[in-house]
């Protein structure tokens, strides 16, 4: 009796079928990625309309805006703000304040909404002088503490800046510092860490 040995093996279709699929799916992964990346941007866009409009609310019911004349961080009601006002949210106590009034006081806004898509929370900022690419006399939504400690992926603030503003990072409503880029930039081929600042008041 004859025992013969046949391999086995793929044959070049089967092999095609299977770079195929693995192409497919790595196709998908990289545009979820593109997905998310996009969502991303989005979401803080339409973040700093909901704290702009929650201001605007605030605007109506008081006549004042959240935090502007509060002599201390965390006012009662509005009533307790009773100092010196001028449109915008600056000194020592007012940036607190803010935040304590569209919050607590009033639950226009949720603690939760002052939260950035990036990772780090929503502050208020305003410079009696231009600096750190700001104007003076303007009140800002800072991503992070401060405007000069860079906290978001240059990506998304770049991306952000050429969709809803003039591209240039100082110009406009949305301002940066940290990574150079401007209207014409591919901003997913940029890297680094960059400041994020949002035209609040006037």
């Amino acid at each position: 009796m004859k025992c013969t040995n046949k391999q086995g093996g793929f044959t070049l279709v089967e092999l095609a079928i299977v770079l195929v699929i693995v192409g497919l799916i790595l196709g998908l992964a990289f545009k979820g990625r593109d997905l998310i990346d996009g969502a991303r941007v989005k979401s803080a866009q339409a973040s700093t309309n909901k704290i702009q409009a929650a201001v605007n609310v605030y605007f109506e019911r008081y006549n004042a805006v959240p935090g502007d004349g509060c002599p201390t961080a965390t006012p009662a009601n509005q009533a307790a703000c009773n100092g010196a006002r001028n449109g915008l949210v600056d000194g020592a106590t007012e940036p607190q304040a803010f935040w304590q009034q569209l919050v607590t006081n009033s639950t226009i806004l949720t603690a939760s909404e002052r939260n950035t898509p990036f990772g780090v929370q929503w502050n208020v900022l305003t410079s009696a002088a231009a600096a750190n690419s700001l104007a003076g006399n303007v009140s800002y939504l800072i991503a992070g503490p401060d405007a000069t400690t860079a906290s978001v992926d240059v990506r998304y603030v770049c991306s952000l800046d050429q969709q809803y503003d003039d591209g240039v990072r100082t110009t406009g409503n949305i301002r940066s510092t940290g990574v150079t880029y401007n209207a014409s930039t591919d901003c997913w081929r940029i890297s680094g860490l960059a400041t994020l600042a949002v035209r609040l008041l006037p």
